[in-house]
């Protein structure tokens, strides 16, 4: 092995070709910041060359030049003719060309009505506690609309339609220089008709090419298909001319494919530039299994582990067999948008190499922030900050004089070690710690996101890891590899010798894939399977022909092509699909059966065998034979000579300081030969770190598979920490939200509703043995701030004697509003945590908003409750499960007992025993983690992170003025609050006496939901990033006259006070603390359904403005962050129709920084049904501060058959016929500043 500045040469690897190969075979993995070239030659054996991208003369390709380079042409010599047989390339030009916004000027074609669909979304807000918002990215410069229309089903009901004005208008954005189109249209999966029409039109007209949803996916829902298109059409154009100019640079016969997110090759011809977005990634998953197939790991779970300098990518499948390429995911999300591209399933965390360490406080923050490659870490003399790679040098880990010399300013130094060791000298002399500790802190936190990463692609997923391999590779996996396996459990690591070129190695390893899709949703019946096998042998005859014409399936070829057949099934009252593989012989019982067992186990639930299924898609995947096969693996007898360690240094090890290791030179250890821990293994482009306690050994293929001499032992402590340790508070901070998290995905996954599943609108919760909010995931902020209100309830009610003592296993539920609830739909699943001990040690909770618990009105949402009684199921402490045990007959006898049930009650029930499940999953994380750390450390970091959080808001405190703020709501109530400030004791009494009495409507809002109004802005006011918990309170006095309508009494109503009057409050109190003009002030919530269907939604509106940021538009504002359901699913599910959903322009208010703009939707039904509307900001608009001017207020209206418009009160409840429609228009936000 030999390296210079800029270049990696690596001889030696042999392999065998499956046919006879007269040239040279080149894997490429084209990079922003490196290019790895493998060259596999005449005879079989791998040869590898490293280039920075850059470092290329101008006008050159990498790839080429790499070429060049391995077979010593010197420039501009043309390739010889047959030297290569063909060339294989992954590329992140697509990639960067999104990133960077360095696409095409697009037009967008869509349905009329529905212009700013895409843009809008749906509606989530990415940052849930900033007052601005950053908008996500759009890449459509002009949108037009065009007639035509069809229905969910795919039917005709409007012929498309361009009339003269809509011609003119297209010219017109052809003479603006724009010449890529894209055509949405609703239904498009179904029916491609209209878009081919529309394509044809523009064609036609001049523009240089249309990209249509129907091409780039089958799959229904149209916002995602139509931001893939638009993705497809900006950076198509980039990807086809990179491509274009690498084939001039190789000769014109050479065949050329690139590597897609799948982990297919395809040829450039009949390539979409999505497939292509995440190749890298997927090139090294390729890679990875096929050098744990190699070492023979072939039966046990492989888990790949991909650091780099920016983020880490990681993945697990079951096996190292060849069918583990296939359990592909059909969406991604980059650059804030939601890409249907089929991809390998890859997790990127945001932790690598160049993660920054900086100081947030009292704490040390690591990440997400990223040095990038300019400047880069401390260490490469370019003036940046510290980061992970800086801390690895630190700690001996890496080592310095394995480094190139090309940094500084002439690129002619070694990195720099004396700049690493006083930044760290600094930052330990700020949070009085030593430099190592800071160090071995911010690498173990490291190490624990990239491990939740790996479990949320594996245990998440229902996959024991147990007994797997962890396959290291990327330049800073070695360095982590050892620790990560140990926190995973995992008894062996693989490093493969290219290791640091994996993904150009998986080119190699890779098969040309044709991949065919059909969108079915036909009910699985044994009639249907009789039809299937006619689909199937046109998709499969059709990408057969395709491999043959781009000549990678030879006539000769065919007995070895491997096609395989996927259904993705699911329930019919559901839209979450599970794939089956499906041969001709499979029956109809085998695939429900085989459906159950695989949701079962993946979701945690299964419906009965009576639910019936339906067959969503087919796929197809024909795979042409393997072009290269590594060599087969053999046992290697161990080796009787020892290797001899090249040098000695000093290594600082966890737990037991700096000590003198061995370094032995990677390249020279042979096969048989081993190596124990601790020591470090140098290689030409990094280091790997034997732990203490591991065993490396070289296996036939030149790989090192590290495995674990005696079992882990993690040092448990057994007393708590005495003082606040800012390592140690980042690391719980972290493990406690990773918690929480892992609830909330164990929830959406398990869910049965829209409402939960989709639209999620649930929140999951740790508390203390005393009740008290610890950490939260950032869901729904209304929910977060309210339930340790009704945890503690619970505990009175036991130490009251009212309830049994708890024990292990038991689950209560509550929602009553004057107990801790917040609205009578937004059940809490409470369940205990214990560890050992009698007592309780924590608590979990979920809050989910069902789509109907009961109630007068179906989505129990009614618009003119008087009491709570007509809202729906009260709960208060109902116990739901006792040891483990479901009390089904308990809650159906609380059901029976109602004058109006629940509608849907076993949906009702499926998503309550999700909650349960999602609790489940926080009870074993925090087990865990006392079985881990200790219960006394669990619990006093628990207390330290309140501590942290009164800390912080104390500090606010020295910054907020007294002050004294009024706002009127539409049905004439007031809100009021005085704000006083008492520097000198550090504390904030909010005082709402004034504030109008409790309302004889529901427009009255439970003290929990004030509370957790409250707790939200405060929050969103820090400028420190802590979770949302109880210790913001502490600070805080907290007045609220009871039989207000911010504290009413029984029987009040309430469900308008959890949506309505939370977000009326959030205006109060920003307004007051003079930071934010008001929001729309307003969920603007509509339901509507009948006896066995309820939908519910809340709708975005405009945002406030604040100093120095306009007001958001189109995404949630303060107390809500539910999401959407797409159009295409809505009609799908719901007798609707989507008339209308845009922007509501000019509704914001002017100012210096101007109000966000409202929203317009518009429904017609198309079967009679009843609706609800409960809405603010509709008589009163959003006022504006320091001189900016109020937002628009909202209006609803009701359509009539006749076509007359009806104005609607800001509440109403109406039953309205088939043609009927119902329009809301949202209210825009308030400006900030006095236009200049």
């Amino acid at each position: 092995m030999e390296s210079d500045d800029n270049k990696l040469t690596l001889e030696a690897i042999h392999g065998s070709a499956r046919c006879a190969q007269l040239g040279w075979r080149f894997w490429v993995d084209r990079g922003g910041t490196f290019t790895d070239l493998v060259g596999c030659a005449p005879d079989g054996s791998l040869h590898v060359r490293k280039l920075l991208t850059d470092a290329v003369p101008v006008g050159a390709d990498p790839a080429v030049a790499a070429i060049r380079d391995l077979l010593k042409l010197e420039q501009p010599s043309g390739l010889p003719f047959g030297a290569i047989d063909s060339v294989r390339i992954g590329t992140t030009v697509a990639t960067n060309a999104l990133l960077e916004g360095d696409g095409a000027e697009l037009l967008l074609v869509t349905n009329v009505g529905l212009a700013d669909v895409l843009r809008i979304g749906d509606q989530h807000r990415p940052e849930l506690f900033s007052l601005k918002q950053t908008l996500a990215p759009f890449l459509a410069g002009t949108v037009l609309e065009m007639p035509g229309r069809l229905d969910s089903q795919g039917q005709e009901l409007e012929p498309i339609v361009c009339d003269d004005d809509l011609q003119i208008s297209l010219r017109r954005v052809l003479a603006s220089g724009v010449r890529h189109a894209v055509v949405a249209f609703l239904h498009a999966s179904r029916n491609a008709m209209h878009e081919r029409a529309a394509a044809h039109v523009l064609l036609n007209l001049g523009f240089s090419s249309v990209v249509c949803s129907h091409q780039v996916s089958a799959k229904p829902r149209l916002v995602s298909r139509g931001q893939t298109a638009l993705v497809e059409a900006a950076v198509a154009p980039v990807l086809q001319g990179y491509l274009s100019k690498l084939r001039k640079g190789l000769m014109a016969d050479t065949p050329l494919r690139v590597m897609t997110s799948s982990g297919a090759l395809q040829s450039p011809d009949g390539l979409l530039a999505k497939d292509t977005i995440l190749s890298g990634p997927a090139a090294g998953m390729v890679g990875a299994i096929a050098a744990a197939r190699a070492s023979g790991f072939d039966h046990v779970p492989v888990l790949g582990f991909d650091m780099g300098g920016t983020s880490t990518d990681v993945f697990c499948v079951a096996s190292a067999s060849e069918s583990s390429l296939r359990q592909v995911q059909e969406q991604t999300e980059i650059a804030g948008l939601q890409l249907l591209a089929t991809r390998l399933p890859i997790e990127t965390v945001a932790a690598g190499g160049g993660s920054v360490l900086e100081r947030e406080g009292d704490r040390l923050q690591v990440g997400p922030r990223s040095a990038g490659a300019r400047p880069g870490p401390a260490c490469y003399r370019a003036g940046g900050p510290l980061t992970i790679t800086d801390a690895n040098l630190l700690l001996g880990r890496l080592q310095l004089d394995r480094f190139p010399a090309v940094f500084g300013p002439h690129a002619d130094q070694p990195p720099d070690l004396k700049v690493v060791q006083d930044q760290f000298a600094a930052l330990a002399e700020a949070l009085l710690r030593s430099p190592e500790q800071l160090a071995e802190g911010a690498l173990q936190l490291t190490i624990e996101r990239m491990a939740d990463a790996i479990r949320r692609v594996s245990l998440h997923r229902g996959q024991d890891i147990r007994g797997g391999v962890l396959v290291a590779y990327g330049g800073a996996a070695g360095q982590h590899a050892c620790r990560l396996a140990d926190e995973l459990g995992l008894p062996a690591v693989l490093l493969h010798p290219m290791a640091g070129v994996l993904s150009a190695y998986g080119m190699g390893q890779a098969r040309q894939r044709i991949r065919r899709q059909r969108h079915l949703g036909h009910p699985l019946t044994f009639e249907f399977l009789q039809s299937l096998p006619a689909v199937v042998a046109e998709l499969e005859s059709d990408a057969r022909q395709q491999l043959m014409e781009q000549g990678d399936l030879a006539d000769s070829d065919q007995a070895l092509s491997n096609a395989w057949i996927g259904l993705d099934l699911r329930y019919r009252s559901s839209d979450q699909t599970l794939m089956l593989s499906w041969s001709p012989d499979s029956d109809s019982r085998e695939l429900e059966l085989e459906f159950q067992q695989l949701h079962q186990r993946r979701f945690g639930y299964c419906a009965g065998l009576d639910q019936a299924l339906v067959v969503e898609m087919v796929t197809l995947d024909l795979a042409a034979p393997q072009q290269f096969e590594p060599p087969v693996a053999v046992n290697v007898m161990p080796s009787l000579d020892a290797p001899k360690a090249g040098t000695a240094a000093r290594l600082h090890q966890l737990g037991v300081g700096w000590r003198e290791v061995p370094v032995f030179d990677r390249e020279t250890l042979q096969p048989g030969q081993s190596v124990t821990g601790p020591a470090l293994l140098a290689e030409a482009t990094g280091c790997i770190v034997l732990e203490a306690d591991w065993v490396a050994t070289v296996d036939s293929q030149s790989a090192l598979v590290l495995r674990r001499l005696v079992p882990s032992r993690r040092a448990q402590q057994s007393a708590a920490a005495k003082d606040q340790d800012p390592l140690q508070a980042e690391l719980f901070r972290h493990r406690f939200m990773a918690i929480a998290e892992q609830m909330g995905e164990r929830l959406r996954q398990s869910s049965r509703s829209v409402n939960i599943r989709e639209r999620l609108d649930f929140s999951c919760a740790l508390f203390d043995a005393r009740g008290e909010l610890v950490a939260n995931a950032p869901h729904i902020p209304v929910h977060l701030g309210s339930m340790g209100e009704s945890v503690r309830d619970w505990l009175a009610e036991i130490a009251a004697g009212r309830q049994r003592p708890l024990q292990d296993g038991d689950t209560v539920l509550s929602n009553d509003p004057f107990h801790g609830g917040t609205h009578l739909p937004d059940i809490t699943a409470i369940t205990p945590v214990f560890c050992g001990r009698p007592d309780a040690s924590f608590f979990v909770a979920s809050r989910g908003h069902h789509a109907d618990i009961g109630g007068i009105s179906p989505g129990s949402m009614p618009s003119f409750s008087r009491s709570i009684d007509e809202e729906g199921l009260l709960l208060r402490n109902v116990l739901f499960v006792r040891q483990g045990r479901l009390d089904h007959a308990l809650f159906a006898s609380i059901c029976s007992q109602m004058g109006q049930p629940p509608r849907n009650s076993s949906e009702l029930l499926a998503d309550l025993q999700a909650q349960v499940a999602a609790n489940q999953a926080g009870v074993t994380g925090l087990q865990r983690l006392v079985e881990r750390e200790g219960e006394a450390v669990v619990s006093q970091q628990m207390a330290f992170l309140k501590d942290r959080a009164a800390c912080s808001v104390r500090q606010l405190i020295q910054r907020l003025e007294p002050s004294r703020w009024q706002l009127e709501l539409d049905d004439g109530a007031e809100l009021l609050v005085r704000v006083d400030v008492d520097r000198d004791r550090q504390r904030l009494r909010l005082d709402f006496s004034g504030t109008s009495v409790q309302r004889p409507g529901n427009f009255n809002a439970p003290f929990a939901v004030t509370k957790a109004v409250i707790l939200y802005v405060i929050r969103s006011l820090l400028e420190s990033d802590i979770p949302l918990n109880e210790g913001c309170f502490t600070p805080i006095d907290i007045i609220v006259p009871l039989g207000s309508l911010l504290n009413p009494r029984p029987p009040a109503a309430v469900v308008a006070g959890n949506v309505e009057v939370s977000q009326a409050l959030c205006n109060l109190l920003l307004g007051a603390f003079g930071v934010q003009a008001a929001g729309q002030g307003t969920m603007n919530n509509v339901t509507f359904g009948d006896r066995d269907r309820q939908y519910y939604e809340t709708l975005a509106g405009g945002g406030g403005a604040g100093k120095g940021f306009c007001g958001s538009q189109g995404i949630q504002v303060h107390m809500t962050n539910s999401r959407l359901t797409d159009p295409e699913v809505l009609e799908a599910r719901y007798p609707v129709r989507l008339e209308q959903f845009s922007f509501r322009s000019g509704s914001g208010g002017e100012g210096r920084w101007r109000g966000g703009d409202g929203l317009v939707r518009q429904f017609r039904f198309l079967e009679p049904m009843q609706v609800s509307v409960i809405s603010g900001s509709r008589r009163i608009p959003p006022f504006g501060l320091q001189g900016g001017e109020p937002g628009k207020t909202g209006r609803n209206q009701v359509i009539r058959l006749n076509g007359s418009h009806e104005s609607l009160p800001g509440c109403t409840q109406l039953n309205l016929r088939a043609g009927e429609a119902l329009q809301l228009q949202t209210p825009g936000g308030g400006g900030f500043g006095r236009v200049v």
